[in-house]
C-alpha cells in the first residue's frame, strides 16, 4: 500500500466509529499511535499481539504492519496517529548523543522497543500528545517548527525509558493457528498449496482457511505474500543479494512479480528500500 510522503503529520484522538480496515503495509514514516479506545490485534514481524485501551504502539519506518479493530457505535476506535520521516528529527538530535544514538537503532529495528505497550492517560508521554495538539493552530511556521523539535524530542526520550523484557500484549492464538502460522514460517520459499497444508494438519482446505481468517482478520493467501516480504526485506538489510536472487529465496522467482507484491506492500520498491536503510 503506498502511503503518502508527509515530513510531519499529527492527528489527536482520531476516531472511527462504524468501520476500521487495514491492509498489511509500510511507510518511510516513524509511526507512534496511541490507543485512547478500542480492541483488536496487530501482526507485525510474524507475531500477534493484543491491542486494548491506553496502550502505545511503535512503527520504525519500513516495518510492515497490519492493525484489525472491532468498531461499533458502542466501542469506537478512537487514537492519536503520529508519523514523521525521521530527518525531520536529525537536526535536533545533535546535541543529544544518548538520545541519537538510540533513535538511530529505533529507525534500524535494533531497539528493544515493544511495538504494544501498556500506557494509561496519566503518562507524561499522553500529555505530551495532548498538550502538542493544543499549540498546533495560529503559531508561526518558525514557532510550529520549534515546537515540533521540542515535541518529537520528548517522545524519543520517553520511548527511551521503555522497559526490556517480552511485551505482555504478545497474543496466542488457538493450536491450528499457531500450527498454520508455524507452517507460514517453514514453507513461505515453496509454491503456497492449501492443500499442502489443510493436509498436515488433518483439517479440510475451508476449514483451515475459516479459522485463520476469524483469528487474525487477514487470508492465509495474504500472510503468506506478507511473510516472504518480511523475509525479502530481512535479506535487504543484511545481504548484498541482487533482487532476483531475493525474490527466489523467499518464494517469489519472477522479478517483477516480486516488486510488485513488494511495493504493494511496503510502498516503495525493493531497490528504494535497500537505498533507504544505507543513508
Amino acid at each position: 500500500m503506498v502511503q503518502a510522503k508527509r515530513l510531519f503529520e499529527y492527528e489527536y484522538r482520531r476516531t472511527s466509529r462504524d468501520y476500521f480496515r487495514e491492509v498489511f503495509h509500510a511507510h518511510s514514516q516513524m509511526e507512534l499511535t496511541y490507543v485512547h479506545e478500542g480492541r483488536g490485534l496487530l501482526i507485525i514481524d510474524g507475531k500477534s499481539y493484543s491491542i486494548e485501551p491506553n496502550t502505545l504502539l511503535v512503527f520504525p519506518p519500513l516495518q510492515m504492519h497490519r492493525i484489525q479493530i472491532q468498531v461499533t457505535e458502542a466501542e469506537p476506535f478512537i487514537r492519536s496517529v503520529l508519523l514523521f520521516e525521521p530527518a525531520v528529527l536529525h537536526g535536533y538530535l545533535n546535541d543529544f548523543p544518548s538520545l541519537k544514538s538510540f533513535f538511530q537503532r529505533l529507525m534500524l529495528q535494533q531497539a528493544n522497543v515493544h511495538p504494544v505497550n501498556a500506557m494509561p492517560e496519566s503518562e507524561p508521554f499522553v500529555a505530551l500528545l495532548r498538550q502538542f495538539s493544543l499549540t498546533m493552530g495560529g503559531k508561526r511556521e518558525a514557532d510550529f517548527e520549534e515546537n515540533m523539535g521540542v515535541f518529537l524530542l520528548s517522545l524519543v526520550h520517553q520511548l527511551k525509558q521503555s522497559p526490556d523484557g517480552e511485551s505482555a500484549y504478545l497474543k496466542k492464538h488457538n493450536l491450528h493457528v499457531e500450527e498454520i502460522i508455524g507452517w507460514i514460517e517453514k514453507h513461505y520459499m515453496e509454491p503456497f498449496r492449501l492443500e499442502d497444508l489443510a493436509g498436515e494438519l488433518h483439517l479440510s482446505p475451508y476449514h483451515v482457511a475459516h479459522l485463520f481468517k476469524e483469528s487474525t482478520g487477514t487470508t492465509i493467501v495474504a500472510y503468506t505474500q506478507a511473510t516472504r516480504i518480511r523475509h525479502a526485506c530481512s535479506l535487504l538489510r543484511k545481504t548484498s543479494l541482487p533482487l532476483s536472487e531475493i525474490g527466489y529465496r523467499v518464494g517469489i522467482a519472477n522479478p517483477s512479480y516480486f516488486s510488485k507484491i513488494f511495493r504493494q506492500i511496503m510502498g516503495v520498491a525493493p531497490l528504494t528500500y535497500r537505498q533507504h536503510l544505507i543513508k
